[in-house]
């Protein structure tokens, strides 16, 4: 969206903020600035300057939406979440949230981003030094010489989990001259191919069938904890802590030797005890985005987050050092609030309303008259009053109307109703007048100095992420609230149990939520709620009463039932082939393409499919126009779209 580029450089208070960037008058603030402006501003001033950007938002929620509004404004953004430390006694975990920091710092390491989103909180974690994460990386090569011992050892301390399938994220498996990894930052796995020690083949594959999909030339290895350490090396620093340090309670010198002995004997810790011993620097992701400019976005949320991140860490590192998890060297896991202060002292202040007084003196307060709108609902006669007083003044009106067709819809639908308006696909320039474009984002805005009024119909992300496969017997659980107790769930490692509730645990003196699932035999597992991802809703069979046979925990139960289900999904395969082999061969009745008529209705359609919808469609006519026996089912749960397909 180049053009947004010239509206905003037409503005005289962004022109102002751009000469004290040049001038580097800084700190700044700008006030009247909505998320949606900032996303804007943000975009346009990387363009007018060419630099890297850092910002710091109040939230996750609010990263992650300015991460997504800046990628549909074309340009290259990445966020970086916060992660919870695991320090306690914790038989396992997700660490989904791991893999997407360390692909972001490596992306950041490679200077692969433009616009950086921060939350205060994730901004505040130590993390992995630069060059710790520059050792870690490594790439293999087709025609390469690499041993199989030493790419395993080196995927150990990266992170790596051996497993007997490759399966998930962080996971690799041996098996003969075959070795599988699957990568934090790829959509698939790989499988490499040796001959010898040379590398002979390297294949994408699906982790469903096992079987290649495509060939590759190389790999890259990502980290996949942000924690690396040598066992052995860090056995010795743990031994001279102990040995050198005076202050140790009873149960924190017991917490050493057990580590220490863990660690001897080849068993891995959670080394997020140990993060200021094992990096010293106190490294963050500030350590990454050398001297881009740094913008803050709501400095007073910020300072209120700040002091409340201040009292939780100070009660949650009092417990765990009562509890021994934690002593007086390894419990400064975070920045404080004057080393985070200091870290942006020269960074623009973007703020929705003005304040008495800010963190940082301000050499310059910019007041932004910009006005933020919703997104429009799709009803033709608000969009019209919308824009009347801006045509009235001959303004210049944007209207983002999601996908190509639904846009040339409009177009159309506003010609016909006397309002001279154009479709353009990829405007650089404007004029006077109404442009419907392509594309979406959160929220619209205004500029009233440039008569420029931009109006959205909808959010249209721009992550390309697949999501990720659940069990096929499982339905993904947007949020707590549609889970009910006595619902059964499904565990992605323990299996089909009853949801009995959300329970409040203090787990050595840290209280969190935690989602209660039961199964057979009176087995409790407690998951927090952090880790909702591994859970799902049970949506296979039951019996008359409706009941269900739940497992039990640490039996072989389940595995065995993965192991079937795969077994029949493979003979099923082979009946559909010989199904559709026999069908292929028998001559149907071959429909005509779209005539005019068709194409007319579907134009005047009054709602806008889906994606989902639209492809459905696109299929069905592609059978209904092909001589071979139809053979589909629309599926859909109730009020999803079947009708209008």
């Amino acid at each position: 969206m180049e053009f947004l580029n010239k509206i905003l450089l037409k503005d005289p208070d962004y022109a102002a903020l751009l000469k004290e960037i040049d001038k580097k008058r800084l700190p700044t603030v700008c006030t009247g600035l909505s998320l949606i402006h900032k996303a804007v501003m943000l975009k346009s001033i990387f363009m007018h300057t060419g630099q890297k950007i850092t910002v710091v938002t109040q939230d996750e929620a609010s990263a992650v939406e300015l991460t997504s509004d800046a990628k549909s404004l074309g340009i290259n953004a990445v966020n970086f979440p916060l992660r919870d430390y695991c320090i306690g006694d914790f038989s396992g975990y997700s660490k989904e949230y791991e893999h997407k920091r360390t692909d972001t710092l490596s992306k950041l390491l490679d200077g692969d981003f433009e616009l950086l989103c921060v939350s205060v909180d994730a901004a505040c974690q130590l993390t992995v030094p630069p060059e710790f994460l520059r050792r870690a990386r490594f790439t293999l090569k087709v025609g390469e010489t690499y041993g199989i011992s030493e790419l395993t050892e080196r995927l150990l301390n990266a992170g790596y989990t051996r497993s007997e399938l490759c399966e998930g994220r962080g996971q690799f498996s041996l098996r003969g001259g075959i070795f599988d990894v699957f990568p934090v930052n790829s959509e698939l796995p790989y499988r490499i191919e040796f001959w010898g020690d040379e590398i002979d083949g390297i294949s994408l594959f699906d982790t469903e069938t096992q079987r290649r999909t495509e060939n590759a030339e190389a790999i890259e290895i990502t980290p996949a904890c942000e924690v690396l350490y040598n066992p052995e090396k860090l056995a010795k620093t743990l031994q001279e802590y102990l040995d050198t340090a005076k202050v140790f309670t009873e149960k924190q010198r017991e917490r050493l030797k057990a580590d220490i002995s863990a660690l001897e004997n080849g068993i891995s810790v959670h080394a997020d005890r140990y993060i200021p011993l094992i990096y010293e620097g106190g490294e963050t992701v500030f350590d990454y985005v050398g001297d881009s400019l740094h913008f803050v976005s709501e400095s007073g949320s910020i300072a209120e987050r700040l002091k409340s991140i201040f009292i939780q860490q100070t009660e949650d590192a009092e417990a765990l050092l009562t509890e021994g998890f934690l002593s007086e060297a390894t419990s400064m896991l975070w920045l404080g609030s004057s080393e985070f202060w200091d870290k942006l002292k020269s960074a623009v202040i973007l703020e929705n309303f003005p304040r008495t007084s800010y963190e940082l003196k301000p050499k310059d307060i910019i007041n932004f008259n910009y006005k933020r709108s919703t997104a429009w609902s799709g009803d033709i006669n608000v969009l019209l009053e919308d824009i009347s007083y801006i045509t009235e003044q001959k303004g210049t009106v944007i209207i983002l109307a999601g996908e190509q067709r639904a846009a040339k819809v409009l177009t159309a639908e506003l010609n016909e109703r006397g309002i001279n308006a154009m479709f353009r696909e990829k405007p650089t320039t404007l004029t006077a007048g109404i442009t419907v474009t392509v594309g979406g984002i959160s929220g619209g805005f205004e500029i009233p100095s440039q008569k420029f009024l931009l109006i959205t119909h909808r959010h249209i992300g721009s992550e390309g992420k697949k999501p990720r496969k659940r069990p096929k017997n499982a339905q993904e659980i947007g949020s707590l609230d549609e889970l009910r107790q006595g619902d059964y769930v499904v565990h992605e490692a323990h299996g089909i149990g009853i949801f009995d509730g959300i329970n409040r645990i203090t787990n050595h003196g840290v209280t969190k939520d935690y989602i209660k699932i039961k199964y057979a035999k009176s087995d409790v597992l407690y998951v927090p709620v952090t880790q909702l991802n591994l859970v799902s809703r049970y949506i296979g069979v039951a019996t008359e009463d409706g009941a269900v046979k739940i497992n039990r925990l640490g039996g072989t139960e389940w595995q065995k039932t993965r192991k079937r289900v795969k077994a029949a999904v493979r003979d099923m395969a082979k009946q559909l082939t010989a199904l559709y082999a026999k069908r292929m061969s028998v001559k149907g009745y071959a429909f005509s393409p779209d005539t005019d008529l068709q194409n007319d209705f579907e134009r005047r359609f009054p709602y806008d499919e889906t994606e989902d919808q639209l492809r459905c469609v696109n299929e069905i006519k592609s059978d209904m126009e092909r001589e071979v026996p139809m053979d589909r089912l629309l599926c859909g749960d109730v009020g999803f779209g079947k009708t209008e397909v």
